[in-house]
């Protein structure tokens, strides 16, 4: 009798552990995050242009774009157009609708559609936008505001004002000169400048709720930067990754587009180093913390970019190319990732928000 009493409770005591092992599980994976880059106007030829040139002329070997995990094609028109804009496609991507051309977000009820940084910021997750344009540029916009107009900057830096996000790193100041007291009275450290970003950074300083405008309107391009962005991009994941929930980090290398769209190749390839070095911060930030998912795309392809020298030994700034427009191109672009994500090869660009939701459910 005393052995079925002790089978019967190492059995039961198995049960509990196994029990609460299972729990421990489920409790571990509400602490999910996300970093979800975009490259705005990045198409495979400036991605092909930039492997060549770091590897070839610089001497660095390849990019890290060669370091994810797999690879898909993403179609990218908006609801009203085969060649999207900006801020059509970023929508895609946030709300998990194709909306028309200079939209951002969408109304359903006379109610701003939640995105999926609204849903994270649900989950207890802390949020965060680094941009290297003003935050309320399209891509951006699109993940906190609606606006049938991506050009009413106005209109949509009021909803900034109530969209409960924890850290902003970008231009656009001017945009927030009237709104300065309202952000601090609703908690936020407002910082000004590169150089109160650079103290910032140097000093490790983490606050709560913190907006820093690197500019009054737009940043410089790379060069004439003086915090690139992996510094902004590690300090953002510095700051957000204190949240045992996690967060969901929305960073987006801007300008590679503007380049695109005027035709010039060697400012694209410094716009896509500047992203290739944040890569490297946050793909090293994965490795370390593997309930991350990474996954970088763009919004759509610019300037229809041929690499067409086939005289050319070596890849150098030199190199003949050719651009077939000076605005978008409805070419499907290239998303990597990083992370547990199982994608079609070819999917539509609303389908992005519907995995990133899928993770964090």
């Amino acid at each position: 009798m005393k052995s079925l009493l002790v089978i019967f409770l190492t059995i039961a005591l198995i049960l509990n552990i196994l029990v609460f092992s299972s729990v421990k599980v489920f409790s571990d994976a509400s602490n999910k995050s996300v970093i979800l880059v975009i490259g705005d106007g990045m198409g495979l030829p400036i991605i092909s242009a930039y492997e060549y040139y770091k590897s070839e002329h610089l001497k660095k070997g390849y990019s890290n774009f060669a370091e994810f995990d797999g690879a898909f094609l993403v179609r990218t028109r908006s609801k009203d157009y085969v060649v999207t804009d900006s801020a059509a496609g970023a929508t895609a991507f946030a709300i998990g609708r194709r909306v028309p051309n200079y939209q951002v977000g969408e109304l359903q009820e006379g109610k701003r559609i939640p995105t999926i940084m609204d849903i994270a910021k649900s989950k207890g997750k802390s949020t965060g936008i680094v941009v290297e344009c003003s935050i309320t540029h399209a891509t951006p916009a699109a993940f906190y505001s609606y606006s049938a107009s991506r050009k009413d900057d106005a209109n949509i830096a009021k909803q900034l004002l109530y969209s409960n996000l924890d850290l902003v790193i970008s231009g656009g100041y001017k945009h927030f000169v009237e709104h300065q007291d309202k952000l601090k009275s609703l908690g936020y450290t407002v910082l000004y400048g590169e150089e109160e970003l650079r103290e910032l950074i140097q000093t490790n300083k983490i606050t709560e709720k913190l907006i820093v405008f690197t500019a009054y309107d737009h940043p410089p391009q790379y060069k004439q930067r003086k915090i690139k962005l992996e510094k902004k991009v590690e300090y953002a994941l510095e700051n957000l990754s204190r949240n045992p929930k996690g967060f969901f980090l929305l960073v987006e290398a801007s300008q590679i587009d503007w380049y695109a769209h005027q035709n010039k190749i060697i400012e694209e390839i410094d716009e896509m180093e500047d992203l290739d070095y944040a890569l490297r911060i946050i793909l090293n930030y994965a490795k370390n913390n593997q309930n991350t998912l990474v996954l970088v795309l763009a919004d759509h392809d610019c300037g229809g970019l041929s690499l067409v020298d086939y005289q050319a030994k070596i890849f150098t700034p030199e190199f003949k190319v050719k651009y077939s427009s000076d605005y978008h191109v409805a070419d499907h672009i290239v998303a990597f990732y990083k992370g547990y994500l199982k994608p079609k090869p070819i999917v539509d660009n609303t389908e992005v928000y519907y995995m990133l939701l899928d993770y964090l459910k």
